[in-house]
């Protein structure tokens, strides 16, 4: 009985030892660039590794050809003992590889390479600063010009700020101190949290709601697709991003910041906001709505950070209306 209970904790401890020494989800999920050689050259192509939770993943496949059109490609990946593992089919050619270090490397049809490497793509906007007229809802340090919904016992929350200056959205949100009614140009930082079990709307989900009651939707929706407007940068239940499919190029993995640079149009009559706003927003640079009319008509307002139950975080949010 002894030999036999030993045996089984040696056992535990060899498992729990090989699963422990599998690479860190942080690691391995991300944007990849690669390329592929086969007998007809080597073809560029981009990747997105999106981790499924449980030790599974998803690798998206996606390469341009000359003629414009978009080979793309789906592999499942999952951890066995020490590495991670990826396999699939494009037509009738198998895809195998593993990952170390940073990179994914393996085979494609019957005598071709693959080879892809992690990067980290940032928003050509980040950090910007704010211009001199701009109003600051959020840079980390004052607090003067946004407000956070009073906790349970009704009284003022604690703004929980990180070293990196991220303000985590409040219980029940946060919302300007000032109204704006009229044109604006917006910049907005956010990083979602990485939730590798959650599905949909549950993987970081928050909101910027816009002075119409308009919502830019925050999500991690990298890899992942949603209904209509929920993935990151729709306008919720309105209209998705433009090219936006589980390939959309603007979304960056959880855990990395990114930017949403708004320009929001409204005509006035009288002095008082009149007819319907648009809007045009660029995700981290790249433009997914166009001078976009919203469906709600142009009122005085205020800008609105939704809580929706998870750790999403804001910085240099700053504002600068337009005349």
């Amino acid at each position: 009985m002894y030999r036999l209970i030993s045996l089984l904790i040696a056992l535990v401890f060899v498992c729990s030892a090989a699963f422990a020494a599998a690479p860190a989800v942080e690691s391995v999920q991300g944007l990849y660039e690669g390329a592929r050689t086969d007998s007809s050259g080597s073809h560029k192509f981009e990747a997105r590794v999106v981790t499924l939770g449980k030790g599974a993943y998803k690798v998206f496949v996606r390469e341009p050809g000359e003629d414009g059109a978009v080979a793309k490609v789906e592999l499942d990946g999952k951890i066995e003992g020490e590495a991670v593992t990826f396999s699939g089919k494009s037509g009738d050619d198998a895809w195998s590889a593993s990952y170390a270090k940073g990179a994914i490397k393996g085979t494609c049809g019957k005598s071709g390479k693959v080879e892809m490497k992690r990067i980290e793509r940032i928003s050509p906007t980040m950090g910007v600063k704010p211009p001199a007229r701009a109003v600051v809802l959020i840079d980390g340090k004052n607090f003067d010009e946004i407000v956070a919904k009073p906790g349970k016992d009704g009284k003022a929350q604690k703004w929980q700020v990180a070293a990196d200056g991220g303000v985590l959205v409040a219980r029940g949100g946060i919302r300007s101190k000032q109204s704006f009614g009229g044109s604006f140009k917006m910049h907005v930082e956010f990083k979602c949290p990485l939730k590798p079990d959650a599905r949909s709307q549950g993987r970081g989900n928050s909101g910027c709601f816009m002075p119409c009651n308009s919502e830019v939707q925050v999500l991690d929706s990298f890899g992942m697709t949603t209904y209509l407007g929920g993935g990151c940068g729709g306008i919720y239940k309105y209209k998705n991003p433009d090219a936006f499919d589980a390939f959309s190029l603007a979304s960056t993995p959880p855990q990395q910041w990114q930017t949403y640079d708004i320009e929001y149009t409204v005509k006035s009559t009288d002095g008082k906001p009149s007819g319907k706003p648009v809007i045009t927003v660029f995700h981290n640079g790249i433009k997914i709505h166009d001078k976009l009319q919203l469906r709600r008509k142009a009122r005085d307002g205020v800008f609105q950070f939704q809580d929706h139950g998870n750790p999403v975080r804001y910085r240099n949010i700053w504002v600068l209306p337009m005349k």
